[in-house]
């Protein structure tokens, strides 16, 4: 795992488990905000899959959580062309620093 992959996932997990923790408080008033609370530990279980096990279905996790929350921000009124960006992005990034050594996880 090159050393771009493993500062970008750290950079994910530790900005996603703020999130997720600054969720909690929101989604105690709107309770339809567990959602994203539960996708962000979805979300933040893919991340430990490829740090820590080196497992190609933590990167499935991602983009299957990508497109959950593409979903999510379309209906809950965000514009779609920053849904759209936000849920690419993510996973292009992850994908194109994984591309080199995607053999090396299972």
């Amino acid at each position: 795992m090159s050393t771009g992959l493993k500062v970008w996932l750290w950079i994910v997990l530790v900005l996603n488990a703020i999130i997720g923790l600054l969720c909690i408080p929101l989604a105690l008033l709107v309770p339809v905000l567990w959602v994203s609370v539960i996708l962000e530990v979805i979300l933040i279980v893919g991340v430990c899959m490829l740090l820590f096990k080196q497992k190609k279905m933590g990167f499935y996790i991602l983009i299957g959580t990508s497109v959950l929350n593409l979903i999510i921000n379309v209906v809950g009124g965000q514009g779609i062309v920053k849904s759209l960006i936000s849920a690419i992005l993510f996973p292009l990034i992850t994908y194109a620093l994984m591309r080199s050594s995607w053999d090396q996880f299972e």
